[in-house]
């Protein structure tokens, strides 16, 4: 038999039961897969919140794509076509309160924000004072490289699930399949990016700090022990960071300079930053190097930013967004 065929549905409780298997192995492309999906976001729209209120736009942009199928099921929903069919729908129209509602960003920066938006088009008002998305042709080309580097990232991360669950799917088949039913795809996964931003607005007020927060957890689950081999949700907070930093300090270290680098995010913002997470608990600093590490005392570790709540979250959100696509990616396969 197939390996394919084997499954007819993956439910999200077998998606979560895999990432306590092999948090080890899959923790470090989760956490790679949204550092460049938000770093793809901060360089195009100025700041994560901004890039967040466009995402909810694009969200229901791709949704009244799907909503074609309804009078045609075979319309075309692919990568290919997005462009033209994002130019013949009824836009989306969100007011303020509804884009409050679908990132958690207050509401007077929300109605800040907006205004900005619409002075740099990419956002128009509408005569039932709501706002619609705008694509100008000048941002095509851009927005399909960054479809495009987003599909690749995304395919490696979901490979490895399909390895892990025995799949024949290659990350080049997966890519394939997502351009090719992409508004189902990407409908499904900025909802969930949605859900995560906002957990983590609520917990932060400041979205930017968390790009900083995701380029000095990277290096360090590198180095992560993973003699604990007795994973569950109750400790799997716990286990970020948790390195022989003495051994490995010049390996999980990071400094400014190099977030700078790889966000775009201004070096004097970035140790703004950086030293807001000292003050939290989160990162010490190194005394002749002035970089950067995950503090490995646990208490302070995992008091103000990673939580046995947020873990569990980003769990449970990702296991239903996996469940989803993977079910998907089974059945078109076939």
């Amino acid at each position: 038999m197939d390996s394919v065929t084997k499954f007819q549905e993956i439910l999200p409780e077998d998606v979560t039961s895999l990432l306590k298997k092999h948090h080890f192995s899959l923790m470090p492309s989760f956490y790679e897969t949204q550092s460049s999906f938000l770093t793809e976001i901060y360089k195009r729209y100025g700041d994560i919140q901004t890039a967040n209120i466009i995402l909810c736009f694009a969200k229901n942009t791709h949704l009244e794509i799907l909503r074609q199928r309804e009078k045609n099921l075979n319309f075309n929903v692919s990568l290919e076509r997005f462009w033209q069919n994002q130019s013949v729908i009824t836009k989306p129209s969100e007011k303020i309160t509804s884009i409050v509602q679908g990132t958690g960003i207050p509401k007077e920066t929300v109605r800040r924000k907006v205004k900005n938006l619409i002075n740099t088009g990419f956002l128009t008002r509408n005569s039932n004072k709501g706002y619609s998305l705008t694509l100008s042709s000048k941002e095509k080309d851009s927005y399909f490289t960054i479809a495009n580097n987003e599909i690749v990232n995304l395919s490696k991360f979901i490979a490895k699930f399909t390895k892990l669950f025995g799949l024949n799917l290659s990350t080049l088949l997966i890519q394939k399949e997502l351009k090719l039913q992409f508004s189902f795809y990407w409908y499904h996964f900025l909802s969930c990016q949605l859900l995560w931003l906002m957990s983590w607005q609520k917990k932060l007020k400041d979205n930017d700090l968390l790009l900083v927060i995701l380029q000095t957890i990277i290096p360090t689950i590198k180095y992560a022990d993973n003699n604990n081999k007795n994973v569950s949700l109750e400790n799997i907070f716990m286990l970020v960071g948790k390195v022989n930093y003495e051994q490995n300090l010049s390996k999980i270290s990071v400094s400014a300079t190099i977030i700078s680098h790889i966000t775009g995010i201004p070096r004097a913002t970035c140790v703004r930053k950086l030293n807001k997470l000292v003050n939290l608990g989160f990162l010490l600093r190194e005394t002749k190097t002035k970089k950067f590490y995950i503090n490995q005392n646990l208490v302070s570790r995992t008091k103000n930013i990673i939580s046995s709540e947020n873990i569990k979250y980003t769990i449970e959100i990702y296991s239903k967004f996996l469940s989803i696509i993977l079910t998907s990616l089974i059945h078109n396969s076939k």
